[in-house]
């Protein structure tokens, strides 16, 4: 199935569920995280799963196509994400602190696929770049109305304004992707929690 340009579509639910599509997807990510993705040759990508490079490219028409299948399924996990947070049981809180553990969890395990969408982002094509913003004002707006429901319910100040907490909270999660070390001494949740805390607790000591 092709879509923009002759790109291969893959969706979520596809990737999730394993198969022959998903392990180049996924050593595509990790050689384009590794060294870059002007660096990577398809023939790299061919031999990482064990196919011929005629085989490769049965299937995916060009190293473009691989990227905007990564770029995609990134978005779709992260909207994916979102919609589960926003289902959460509990209070608006709780769904605010679903979000920052859900966040940080989805990040840190897809973390190949995250890193080579925002690293590369710059080299998609103007129709693939135009549908990773299109994806991620979606997200931000669903976010945003996250916080305003925290608002409504006298949860998060009413004067803290709504866009200017969205961006913090994607600063302090999105670049996760960066950052985050599987062997560091908290998991993603707890750090997701601790995010949370620091925000509505605040981290100022008592005056002296």
């Amino acid at each position: 199935m092709t879509g923009i340009a002759g790109e291969t579509v893959i969706g979520l639910e596809e990737y999730l569920e394993g198969g022959p599509r998903r392990r180049v997807i996924d050593a595509a990510a990790a050689l384009f995280r590794k060294r870059g993705f002007n660096a990577v040759s398809m023939t790299e990508v061919a031999q990482a799963v064990g196919l011929s490079k005629p085989g490769l490219y049965h299937h995916w028409p060009g190293k473009e196509a691989l990227l905007l299948a990564i770029v995609g399924i990134t978005s779709e996990l992260l909207l994916r994400q979102l919609e589960d947070s926003r289902r959460a049981p509990g209070d608006p809180a709780a769904r605010m602190r679903a979000f920052m553990r859900s966040r940080l969890e989805v990040v840190a395990q897809y973390q190949d696929l995250f890193t080579v969408t925002w690293q590369e982002r710059a080299i998609l094509s103007s129709a693939g770049f135009a549908r990773l913003a299109s994806a991620a004002e979606r997200y931000r707006e669903g976010v945003r109305q996250l916080i305003d429901e925290a608002k409504s319910a006298g949860l998060i100040r009413a004067d803290i304004d709504t866009h200017l907490l969205m961006l913090a909270l994607d600063g302090m999660t999105g670049w996760a992707y960066f950052w985050y070390r599987e062997e560091g001494a908290l998991r993603p949740g707890q750090i997701g929690d601790a995010f949370w805390d620091m925000l509505v607790q605040g981290v100022g000591g008592a005056p002296a």
